[in-house]
Parts: structure tokens; sequence; C-alpha cells
């Protein structure tokens, strides 16, 4: 992972199968921990495995990567709601 420094504006896009889910710019982030905290909580109810775009536009680098938001769904109570999959 590249140096991310407090005055740089980062563009992130996160998508799934095609779709862009959420489009941020944040400034004032330090690390990609900073910037992970923002991604899951405007991505919070997707479930399933996602790609991260990343652009630095103050150092003029860019990185993809995948994650994973939450293994489930929060409910009301704060508490995972879990998820049934089925073949059929």
């Amino acid at each position: 992972m590249k140096a991310i420094n407090i005055n740089d504006v980062i563009f992130a896009t996160v998508s799934q199968h095609g779709c862009v889910l959420a489009s941020l710019t944040l400034s004032g982030v330090t690390s990609l921990s900073d910037v992970m905290k923002h991604l899951r909580a405007s991505v919070s109810g997707v479930v399933g495995m996602v790609t991260l775009q990343l652009r630095n536009m103050s150092q003029g680098w860019s990185q993809r990567t995948t994650f994973v938001p939450a293994s489930a769904p929060l409910g009301r109570s704060g508490v995972r709601v879990p998820v049934q999959l089925s073949l059929f």
C-alpha cells in the first residue's frame, strides 16, 4: 500500500458485479484503515466481495483491491443478521 498523508485528496469507488455502490471523496485520512472505516460505513448492508478503486489525486497514484465489507448486514439492534444461502 502506498502512503496516505493527511492533506491528500482520496477518491474511493466501491463496486460489486460492475455496479457502483459508493463513490467517496475523502480528505483528512492518514491510512488505509481510515479509508476502510468510511467505506464500510457507506456499504454496511452489502454482503459479499466488492472491488475498491482508490486514487490519490495529490500524489498521483491509483490502486485496485477487493474486500468483504461485512459478514452479514446489521439488524436494528446492531447485531448481525444471519443470511440464508440457497442453491434453489
